[in-house]
């Protein structure tokens, strides 16, 4: 063949790939290079969720429809949601993030399709302004993983990334696997059973979740630990809110089971698929591994994960009775429960601080003077004068013209104590915050402090806002303040914010146990080794 004849059937090929165009219908949509697929990040109907790559689990977020406007342009939109594919801003910039969005018919949710250049794929791009979709950390040394987001790139000699449209045929769907050709699926009979009877629409409420097969009930471990990812467990029933569920169905049908002490939902682990998995609390980010479905069966409930379709389970067999055994979640799962409607434990827990001690370890120029604070704030970061029975709200407060002597005494106990409740119901989420605001009064510095305490909430109205907008009082001329360092005690969790204007300690109230004795440990900002112990001792009775 001569070159004239080579180049025109090159150009011809050429054409003939460009020209081509996908059919409109569903597909799942594979990236070439890493194998996996495209995906709508946590399977979400909201506005604004991101576009991922992910293993392919042929559920519905991985379903997308193709419609093709002309000139290889087209829409994308996600089956589960029916949101198309949109850019992060219109018009879109350089590294905005392919999203899902309502279709408002701009260019942004347009898309080019063509056929890559060696004809193994397509590659795509935005119709507003021709920028190629690549993954996030494309054409790095390492291949982007699952969770890796797509965007948009202009850098012309940036390696394109090649798609593999493969249209969904429902009936070569098996399990989640393609079938291989020719291969007739067996129905799952076994499934079809367990799935064929959703059960009537459960009312809205709190249960109690029994076992049959044990004669156990659900609880979260932990008593009334809140943290996100303590485990679902079975226990004898007890006289605890860790042991109640708070069940409501959601716009999609489905439903969210949350622990009525955390109001913190049930929640497949790592959003994994595999049989095994175990369930936890976790804050509720309205994700599918999240919601669960009831199924009426023969000796009662079975639940079953809207993420996987798999059903909760004993995992150490359906009828062992040992407390403190897992949950879950099994495709061949025969567990059956029983929902008892039940009431939320009403209590009022009364917190009392005490036995304040403040040491050095050893003595020099040692003047201390401050304030430590304590508030108790709600779930939602507020605080009201109901939660306070103490006239005020200092551990300790010592003006800097009344200075304590720390070379002298070593060992101060200021005495007093604070005593604070919180109601069952405001339980969930509520925090004790405790400021420490103490300084060094190392150098001879006219009084800048004098009073603590200023302008609280007056207490003639429980329902009345407090302000809590406190930050440690910071001295000032040579004057050092003592940033928190350490938290020694190990009978509950606390979180240390350390710095200038912050230097607190926070904790749950539902972690305090009936008595625990507290030490924290503070250091001359000035990086000295002047230290300062504070310990006291605070107690929880709930009535």
């Amino acid at each position: 063949m001569s070159r004239l004849g080579t180049l025109i059937s090159a150009v011809l090929f050429s054409v003939s790939l460009t020209a081509q165009s996908l059919t409109d219908g569903e597909y799942f949509i594979k990236i070439n290079q890493t194998g996996k697929y495209l995906a709508v990040a946590g399977a979400a109907n909201d506005n604004g969720a991101w576009i991922i790559q992910w293993d392919n689990e042929y559920k519905a977020h991985f379903k997308f429809i193709l419609k093709n406007l002309g000139n290889n342009i087209y829409s994308i939109k996600a089956s589960h949601s029916g949101k198309y594919l949109s850019t992060d801003g219109n018009p879109p910039i350089r590294g905005a993030k392919l999203l899902q969005w309502d279709w408002v018919n701009q260019d942004n949710q347009k898309w080019n399709i063509v056929r890559d250049k060696n004809g193994k794929g397509w590659v795509m791009s935005c119709f507003q302004n021709n920028q190629k979709v690549i993954l996030q950390h494309w054409n790095s040394s390492a291949t982007p993983g699952n969770g890796a987001y797509l965007m948009l790139n202009d850098d012309a000699v940036m390696p394109a990334m090649v798609l593999d449209f493969k249209k969904n045929e429902t009936d070569q769907i098996e399990g989640n696997k393609l079938k291989a050709p020719g291969r007739v699926i067996v129905p799952n009979n076994n499934k079809a059973a367990a799935t064929s009877k959703i059960l009537m629409d459960m009312p809205d409420g709190i249960y109690k979740i029994r076992i049959n097969e044990s004669g156990k009930y659900l609880a979260i471990a932990g008593l009334e630990d809140e943290s996100n990812g303590m485990r679902l467990i079975q226990w004898d029933m007890m006289a605890s809110n860790n042991h109640l569920f708070d069940v409501r169905r959601l716009d999609n049908g489905n439903y969210s089971i949350a622990a009525v002490h955390s109001q913190k939902v049930l929640d497949v682990v790592d959003k994994r698929t595999d049989d095994g998995t175990q369930i936890q609390q976790w804050d509720n980010l309205n994700s599918n591994n999240q919601q669960w479905k009831f199924y009426n069966v023969k000796n009662g409930v079975s639940i079953v994960s809207v993420a996987t379709e798999k059903s909760l389970q004993l995992s150490a067999g359906a009828n062992n009775s040992a407390n403190g055994t897992p949950l879950i979640i099994s495709a061949s799962g025969i567990q059956t429960f029983t929902l008892l409607p039940a009431r939320i434990n009403k209590f009022t827990d009364y917190i009392t601080i005490k036995n304040l001690k403040l040491a050095v370890p050893h003595g020099g120029d040692l003047n201390m003077f401050g304030e430590i604070r304590v508030d108790v704030l709600n779930k939602k970061g507020d605080s009201y004068n109901r939660y306070y029975l103490s006239n005020g709200n200092s551990l300790f407060s010592v003006g800097e013209k009344q200075s304590i002597d720390m070379d002298k005494q070593r060992t101060v106990y200021p005495g007093g104590e604070l005593k604070f409740k919180m109601n069952a119901d405001e339980l969930a989420g509520s925090t004790i915050r405790i400021t420490y605001g103490i300084n060094e009064n190392d150098a001879d510095v006219a009084a800048l402090f004098t009073q603590f305490g200023a302008g609280e909430a007056s207490y003639n109205n429980p329902d009345e806002r407090r302000d809590v907008s406190y930050s440690p009082y910071v001295a000032g001329g040579s004057d050092d303040f003592y940033q928190l360092k350490y938290s020694f005690n190990d009978c509950f969790k606390s979180t240390i914010k350390a710095g200038q204007f912050s230097n607190s300690q926070t904790f749950s109230i539902s972690a305090i146990p009936a008595s625990c004795n507290v030490h924290v440990n503070l250091q001359d900002e000035d990086g000295s080794d002047n230290w300062l112990d504070v310990y006291f001792t605070i107690t929880k009775e709930r009535k």
